[in-house]
């Protein structure tokens, strides 16, 4: 039996992938799963600075080397992902996103907001699953990241 072709594409599946692939994103780094990370970017490109666009595995690598992990394994951040905006082009093949996002931590049994920013991302679909295309984070206000981020 010959496999059937993709069906025509529903905007509000498509919609809801999207929105999957973003929050995904968020809760993997949150548990510090970034093997996980490099292939949710196997077809894309996570900008980290100019000229530092990095792809698959080496995304995970960089945030492994990046964040501290604590003796549960994970960084104990919440990233919260509010008010996204998505827009779909191409007949539903591709989108763009714009995320707001909040990462809070808990250091010393307090509840701090670290980072407020906001992501840009590109998407497409292969007619079977969504999949990121690039990602470029934007920070707009920063606070204490000492017990975040590892100094290099």
């Amino acid at each position: 039996m010959a496999p059937t072709e993709p069906g025509p594409i529903d905007r509000f599946e498509a919609q809801q992938s999207v929105l999957a692939l973003i929050h995904r994103y968020s809760r993997l780094v949150d548990r510090g799963d970034f093997d996980a990370i490099g292939e949710l970017f196997a077809r894309g490109t996570y900008r980290f600075g100019p000229g530092k666009d990095l792809t698959g595995p080496a995304v995970g690598e960089k945030l492994r080397s990046r964040l501290r992990l604590y003796d549960d394994g994970t960084p104990r951040t919440v990233h919260v992902n509010a008010n996204v905006d998505v827009t779909f082009h191409e007949g539903l093949t591709r989108a763009e996103a714009w995320t707001p996002t909040q990462v809070f931590q808990v250091v010393d049994g307090e509840i701090r907001c670290i980072y407020l920013g906001h992501y840009n991302d590109t998407f497409e679909t292969d007619g079977t699953e969504w999949y990121f295309t690039s990602r470029t984070s934007t920070a707009e206000l920063v606070g204490d990241m000492s017990a975040h981020m590892v100094r290099r």
